[in-house]
């Protein structure tokens, strides 16, 4: 399917602020010793979140240079102990299943970037948790691996770069963590995590990633920022893995975090971990994402709230400089209400509103 096509069909909330980031500011936007963190006791703007639906204008007059970049959430492509049917639905459906609900969206992009949860590995020796189950029987620890062929579902569903800085992803050690970014880079597909950054050169634009795990030390943000500027990039996306499990609202670390990563240079800040949708926000000529919920996740069965979320960023160079546009596409972690069936799949219509009017909500 072309990109009209896909753009036609399938509905894209364009955020009515538009962030200039043009060449002389990427300069001075750069961090800076002097530059103090942000003070994050300051309220939240009520005018954050004015969505317009439509599709994305096309640009005028017409750009020199243009990357549409995606970011989805949490991708646990495995069982946990045992309790979920996600290896049963591999073997039935095969890799090319789960990422088919979407895979218009991530094929007509220029990159797709997901939060990889869960080590691909053969390794068996888990890290200490704890106790696997509390004094009810119930699960109280969770380890999460998946087989290194199931790197497939990412390469046939077009993701091109996995963040890694995450809480599973040392779930089977340092040999687990190595062995996934082997089998990432045999796959063609990138990956970031903690001082492992990366800068990817799209359509002509260089973007740099970094990806931080309940880190909002405001040195260590400076620090991995002056190193991308260093290595090249001229715009810098963070995403960071933090957040309350359940909460639909941010606390004062993930606020902490996004503020001090677009005080120091980032253009946009995106997040996930409390495996629900929580609100955007526009700070200091940045975009930020809270939480974008689960994507293909088979960390759960059913979970009672099956909504997600697609982030596009658009950035475009003008003689004005580079532009970073963010957009919302309303998801589903599954293609059936009834239960999990680990197909993420873009809604439309009256579902689609009620997730635009959530985050809505959440980001006043």
């Amino acid at each position: 399917m072309n990109t009209e096509a896909c753009n036609k069909k399938h509905l894209l909330v364009a955020l009515t602020f538009a962030l200039l980031v043009s060449l002389s500011s990427c300069t001075s936007n750069k961090p800076a010793s002097y530059v103090q963190p942000t003070e994050f006791d300051l309220p939240v703007s009520s005018e954050v979140f004015t969505p317009l639906i439509g599709t994305p204008p096309e640009p005028e007059p017409e750009p020199q240079q243009r990357a549409l970049v995606s970011f989805a959430g949490d991708c646990t492509l495995s069982n946990f102990q045992g309790a979920s049917y996600f290896n049963s639905v591999y073997n039935n459906e095969g890799p090319a299943y789960f990422l088919s609900g979407v895979s218009d969206i991530f094929a007509n992009d220029d990159l797709t970037v997901v939060n990889l949860e869960g080590p691909f590995t053969t390794a068996t020796a888990r890290i200490g948790k704890g106790p696997e189950v509390d004094e009810d029987g119930n699960l109280a620890a969770f380890w999460f691996k998946a087989p290194p062929e199931y790197v497939e579902i990412l390469t046939l569903g077009s993701v091109e770069v996995c963040n890694l800085a995450n809480n599973h992803t040392l779930d089977y050690g340092y040999e687990g963590y190595y062995e996934t970014q082997e089998v990432l880079r045999d796959a063609g597909i990138d990956y970031f995590a903690y001082d492992e950054t990366l800068v990817r050169e799209v359509n002509g634009i260089h973007i740099g990633f970094f990806g931080f795990a309940y880190d909002a030390d405001p040195d260590n943000i400076y620090w991995i920022i002056q190193q991308l500027y260093d290595q090249g990039a001229e715009v810098i996306v963070a995403y960071f893995h933090d957040g309350i499990e359940g909460y639909y609202y941010p606390y004062w670390n993930q606020i902490s975090a996004a503020y001090t990563a677009i005080d120091y240079g980032a253009s946009a800040v995106i997040m996930s971990h409390p495996h629900v949708i929580q609100g955007t926000e526009f700070y200091n000529g940045g975009f930020i994402a809270y939480s974008l919920g689960n994507f293909c996740y088979g960390g759960h069965t059913n979970p009672d709230d099956k909504d997600s979320m697609i982030i596009q960023l658009e950035f475009l160079r003008t003689d004005d400089g580079i532009t970073c546009t963010p957009f919302i596409i309303p998801c589903s972690i599954t293609s059936t209400p009834y239960t999990n069936d680990y197909r993420p799949m873009v809604l439309e219509g009256e579902e689609a509103q009620r997730v635009l009017d959530k985050i809505a909500e959440y980001s006043r």
